[in-house]
């Protein structure tokens, strides 16, 4: 049996229990949020098997049903399941831990349709928070139908907390100069999306830069001078490295806390969480520009940490608990004893060799902890899965060994946010997984396996083993390195000598094996679930994209590096295939997605297009 996550105890037994629509749901408890968790039951049941399975008002113990008794806890999220042949019954310690429960028993009727094998389950997690972070701001601004699908996906896998990271795409009335033309998220939209969190026992924490990553605030031209950098924002050119690289905020200035504190005052009351996120992660700048003499004399550790502290005393006044990343502070442990206890670190790293030293710092600090892997995905066509499985796997064990509240799972869109959310699900899934149950999954090829047919229907196994390839084939060179490329930029995204260094023959079978991959996948697309088969469009793209890059790359070393093969890529069919995934990448955006920033994705392929042109061009010239 295939579970995700997990179960901690399994016992199966033979005969089975028949669902049919002679089976009915039947609720022990007064609770309404029983009575919630057996109606999406029922739906969700109803639709599998094409039979009505009907929530029940009798409570009585005889004839077939499926029986949710809860307890009182209001914490415990430990449930059982016992199959036998006269009832299922789902047994949790709170509503909470039934809903949970309700999603391991979808899982077993997905596998096994109406004829479920006798067992029994028994079940709890190893951390109490287990998140996944998605980022709604450099470039993709999910619809509400995109953000309730992501809650629903969460939920199924029993995460219990989603973050959505936002700089400048929420409407603040106050700087409505900020996200004009960028389809900003809407108050409205971010009260249904908790009310709608909260029946699925997901904590909608609001997350929101407040110190470093404001590129779009410090170019509107009327705060621009608050800006550690002396730059005149507004005039410079729109460039997605500056956008990941610069603007932080000047914290010595009088108008910056102000500023600060009234976004956080307008976004923060929207949310029912007990916690915010005030990110403060990467500031560059700081001190390298306003306030180097500053830096100089006291500290950059000073000047962060102060303001830092500013931010959060001013959450902590709406009577809320603050978070932040700890990259910064982590340089600084000296300060950590300055910073209010209760607040919550978040530590990241994102590399297949993340070490463990970042977290023991924060460990032997004694300060309450998350420890925050990634998926992988940010500014690629395909996520590095292997990378992300190693990198997901290590710190969940980090964290285990060092006590950690619990895991966040981040999910970035670096360089105008080309990753589709599709690619996201199987690192999102394996987080939940092993957050959940430490311990499970330790082979790569049994994980695949079980997502493959839970989450994408593959019931062959094989669908995740062959994107986990597609992923590794070009994960040097991504979306962020083409930009790079065509804008001659001289920055971390310029990968150009290892274009050079590239053997050409395993750039060849690299496109081969993507022109295979692409065909296996396509046997999946004819799929009736309508949500399913947009992603399947999605990985299909991605198969498409990344085929297209070898290609690219493939070209670059011969028409632009002069590096002699004796067959060269055709031009004309690169500019058709660029346009062609120009014209697909739109449509499926708009799928999911408000239109937001999908011009500044667009724009790079266009760019190509016109390099490809002129090295082609110059070659006929000579």
């Amino acid at each position: 049996m295939q579970l995700l996550p997990m179960v901690k105890k399994i016992d199966l037994y033979d005969g089975y229990f028949k669902i049919d629509s002679g089976v009915g749901i039947q609720v022990m408890s007064d609770s309404s949020e029983d009575r919630e968790t057996a109606r999406l039951l029922s739906q969700k049941i109803s639709t599998q098997l094409l039979c009505q399975v009907e929530l029940t008002q009798s409570k009585s113990t005889s004839g077939r049903v499926i029986r949710i008794d809860s307890g009182k806890h209001s914490v415990s999220e430990r449930y059982s399941i016992t199959c036998s042949p006269e009832c299922i019954l789902i047994n949790g310690d709170s509503s909470r831990a039934s809903f949970y429960a309700a999603q391991t028993l979808l899982q077993i009727v997905h596998q096994y349709k109406n004829e479920i094998p006798f067992f029994e389950i028994e079940d709890q997690p190893d951390f109490a928070h287990r998140g996944f972070y998605h980022d709604i701001t450099r470039g993709k601004v999910p619809t509400l139908d995109t953000l309730k699908l992501l809650v629903d996906k969460c939920a199924h896998y029993k995460i219990n907390q989603l973050q959505l990271y936002v700089e400048h795409s929420f409407a603040f009335r106050s700087v409505p100069e900020l996200w004009i033309e960028k389809d900003p998220i809407t108050s409205n939209e971010i009260l249904e999306l908790d009310a709608y969190c909260k029946k699925r026992y997901v904590d909608l924490v609001p997350s929101m830069a407040t110190f470093g990553h404001l590129y779009e605030l410090l170019r509107v031209k009327r705060l621009e001078h608050l800006n550690e950098l002396d730059v005149r924002g507004s005039e410079k050119k729109y460039d997605l490295w500056d956008r990941m690289a610069h603007y932080t905020i000047n914290p010595l200035d009088n108008g910056s806390l102000p500023l600060i504190t009234s976004m956080i005052d307008e976004y923060l009351p929207l949310f029912s969480s007990k916690y915010f996120n005030i990110c403060c992660d990467e500031t560059f700048d700081l001190g390298k520009g306003k306030n180097a003499a500053y830096a100089s004399e006291y500290g950059n550790g000073r000047l962060y940490i102060d303001f830092l502290n500013k931010i959060i005393a001013h959450v902590q006044s709406h009577g809320k608990t603050a978070m932040f990343w700890g990259d910064i502070v982590v340089h600084h442990p000296e300060l950590i004893q300055e910073i209010p206890k209760d607040t919550i670190y978040l530590n990241w790293g994102y590399s297949a060799d993340v070490t463990e030293d970042t977290t023991a710092t924060f460990a032997k600090a004694g300060v309450p902890l998350y420890v925050c892997p990634g998926v992988s995905g940010w500014s690629r066509f395909a996520n590095d899965i292997t990378a992300a499985t190693h990198n997901i796997r290590k710190m969940v064990a980090f964290a285990r060994k060092h006590n950690a509240l619990g895991i966040l799972n981040t999910d970035w869109g670096d360089c105008g946010h080309v990753n589709f959310l599709s690619n996201s699900f199987h690192g999102l899934i394996l987080g939940a997984s092993l957050s959940w149950n430490c311990t499970s999954y330790e082979s790569d090829v049994k994980y695949d396996a079980a997502v493959s047919s839970l989450e994408w229907n593959d019931f062959t196994g094989t669908i995740m083993s062959r994107i986990r390839e597609l992923g590794s084939l070009c994960n040097f060179y991504h979306f962020g390195n083409i930009y790079g490329w065509v804008n001659g930029l001289q920055c971390l995204w310029n990968k150009e000598e290892k274009v050079k260094e590239l053997d050409f023959n395993i750039l060849l079978d690299n496109i081969q094996q993507a022109h295979a991959i692409r065909r296996d996948i396509g046997r999946y697309t004819q799929c009736t679930n309508d949500t399913v088969s947009v992603s399947y469009q999605e990985m299909v793209w991605s198969c498409d994209a990344v085929r297209w890059t070898l290609e690219l790359l493939f070209y670059k070393k011969c028409r632009e590096y002069n590096q002699p093969y004796n067959t060269i890529p055709d031009a004309s069919a690169l500019i058709k295939d660029a346009v062609e995934l120009t014209n697909r990448f739109k449509t499926l955006w708009r799928m999911r997605n408000k239109e937001s920033e999908i011009k500044n994705v667009t724009e790079v392929f266009r760019q190509v297009v016109e390099k490809i042109a002129m090295l082609e061009n110059a070659v006929q010239c000579v």
